[in-house]
């Protein structure tokens, strides 16, 4: 049975299926140690009572930003701030992986990049500046009788991951994301008999999009645990998938690897579409998750390509697909899939193994970034990401332009370097970094690494094994690579990590 999208807005898609079938689940959260259930009625209902608040509390078009942990307030909220007009907006919480200097900072930027009128969070979240509105769900307030407006074109905001520098506010409408799902939701062949189980956060593209509003506009029931729950216990998200037989779950690469690691073999066979997306994927990741968990089907292992400036997906490997990869450049690289319809991709200035920046244009591209009313060019959007598009509609990519080391004249890219870094006894999983650092007397750039130690070798040895894995994989000794404790390294707001801002505190001695 397929999944039909009906509405001329997110709240209303939502609210149709509730009209439909009010005691049907619609979610389950995992809060303080137990999962709650909640119908599609009780969901309705909690978005009413907060959408009657943010009438009261906001102009029509006024943007508020989310910062709050998982529980149903934030989820009702956010629905209610777009049935009250508002332009919701979220971001990360605090969390021991930012300083609180680094959680101001970046705070900071965003209050001016996007001149919110509001924050929503929980009471002891954020100390909001004087000169903004601060709601949390405690908040005494009269209810506007009014619990709707008219809508505005505008849905929501993104913030781009900021891995090569500060976030970007990503403006999208109504019709971006119900075209996007209406696209999407065929591609992957979603249905009534799915379950999506996600911990990704909500402030990352895949966890807002594909983990928490495809669900709920489409009326398909969604598992979610807050990520810091599952950080704390990975296996969670494995024991769930064992005993409620999710059939979805959508991951960034580097969490295969923490799950081989710290997760317990068990019957993961449900689950019909692993989506390895966010980061670039990886043959070696999918092989050891297989060897870990031979409960999952080889075809289960799916892989996406998306940025929040296209909604979410731009392309994905279909259901049941054989697994497909192709050397380029002298490594090789998964298939990202098909590229969704009426989206357009060009390669802009291939090389001689077609390798070129992707451009894309379509219905589900942005209107445009805070800040500026200027849309996207009319002709098509540069992503800033470097991949190769074959004949038959598949997508590879290969890395970023913005981040790839030129040292002595070899191409590099950064993700193939802290990903095999990532997997070194001795290294914490997802805890490495690389970049290029200028040498004006060579007149090139050279290579640093930067990897948190995980506590189980000294610091000589690990080096010398991270350089000579360095060496076997891309053909180059780093000129430098440092070890620092866990945590040490910044990650962005998705938990991917950023290059720019750790290459700044490096070069400032901040992390030696």
């Amino acid at each position: 049975m397929g999944i039909a999208i009906s509405g001329k807005t997110i709240p209303e898609c939502i609210a149709r299926h509730a009209e439909q079938d009010p005691d049907a689940h619609c979610l389950s959260i995992f809060h303080r140690g137990q999962w709650q259930r909640v119908s599609r009625s009780q969901f309705q209902d909690a978005v009413e009572r907060h959408a009657s608040r943010f009438s009261t509390a906001f102009e029509p078009g006024e943007l508020v930003l989310f910062i709050k942990r998982l529980d149903l307030d934030a989820l009702a909220a956010y629905i209610g701030a777009m049935q009250a007009g508002v332009l919701p907006a979220m971001l990360s919480p605090t969390s021991s992986k930012l300083s609180v200097e680094e959680y101001r900072r970046k705070l900071e930027h965003v209050l001016e990049l996007t001149r919110a009128g509001g924050i929503f969070a929980d009471s002891d979240a954020v100390i909001a500046p004087a000169a903004v509105t601060f709601l949390t769900p405690d908040t005494p307030m009269a209810e506007s009788p009014c619990t709707s407006r008219s809508p505005i074109p505008q849905a929501l905001v993104q913030f781009s991951s900021g891995s090569t520098g500060l976030q970007k506010g990503v403006v999208l409408t109504h019709q971006n994301v119900i075209a996007h799902m209406e696209d999407y939701t065929a591609s992957i062949e979603l249905s009534a008999e799915d379950t999506i189980i996600s911990w990704l956060p909500l402030y990352h593209d895949m966890g807002l999009i594909a983990c928490y509003l495809m669900p709920l506009m489409s009326g398909v029931p969604v598992m979610l645990m807050d990520p810091f729950d599952w950080i704390l216990k990975p296996d969670l998200l494995l024991e769930t998938i064992a005993r409620d037989r999710p059939t979805l779950c959508y991951l960034p690469n580097f969490a295969y690897h923490v799950l081989v690691n710290k997760g317990k073999e068990r019957d993961l066979s449900s689950v019909r579409l692993f989506v390895n997306c966010s980061e670039p994927a990886r043959d070696l990741t999918h092989r050891a998750f297989r060897d870990k968990f031979p409960s999952v089907h080889p075809a289960a292992l799916a892989v996406c390509y998306a940025l929040a400036e296209n909604t979410f997906a731009v392309s994905q490997t279909l259901p049941n697909a054989p697994e497909s990869s192709r050397r380029i450049a002298d490594k090789v690289v998964p298939s990202c899939g098909q590229v969704l319809p009426r989206t357009e991709v060009r390669i802009l200035e291939p090389n001689e193994d077609g390798v070129g920046e992707i451009a894309l244009r379509g219905p589900y591209l942005f209107s445009h970034y805070l800040g500026s009313d200027l849309p996207p060019e009319q002709d098509f959007y540069r992503t800033g990401d470097l991949g190769l598009l074959t004949e038959d509609g598949q997508l590879f990519v290969t890395g970023r332009k913005k981040d790839l080391i030129i040292a002595n004249g070899k191409n590099i890219y950064p993700q193939d370097v802290e990903q095999v870094c990532s997997i070194q006894p001795g290294v914490y999983p997802g805890r490495a970094v690389a970049f290029g650092v200028t040498n004006e007397t060579a007149g090139s750039e050279e290579l640093y690494v930067i990897v948190e130690r995980d506590g189980s070798l000294e610091d000589l040895p690990l080096k010398l094994a991270v350089q000579k894995s360095i060496e076997n994989e891309v053909g180059i000794v780093p000129k430098r690579v440092e070890v620092v404790d866990h945590m040490r390294l910044v990650k962005t707001s998705s938990g991917k990590i950023s290059r720019s801002r750790n290459k700044e505190l490096y070069l400032l001695g901040e992390l030696r």
